[in-house]
């Protein structure tokens, strides 16, 4: 990898999260919900465990 590409990736290297074979059931949570970030779509997943699990 060249410099000018890790310098590009390293950062953001931090906050990615490999999250394999669910990652098709991500991006069609997004579309189907109309989620335009994936912080949205995991705020939308932390809430909805809330609601279900929690119940508080």
């Amino acid at each position: 990898m060249n410099l000018k590409r890790k310098a590009m990736v390293t950062p953001r290297g931090k906050t990615q999260v490999n999250i394999g074979a669910a990652f098709q059931r991500w991006k069609d949570i997004r579309e189907l919900r109309g989620l335009t970030s994936d912080a949205e779509v995991a705020l939308f997943l932390l809430d909805r465990w809330v609601t279900l699990v929690c119940s508080c």
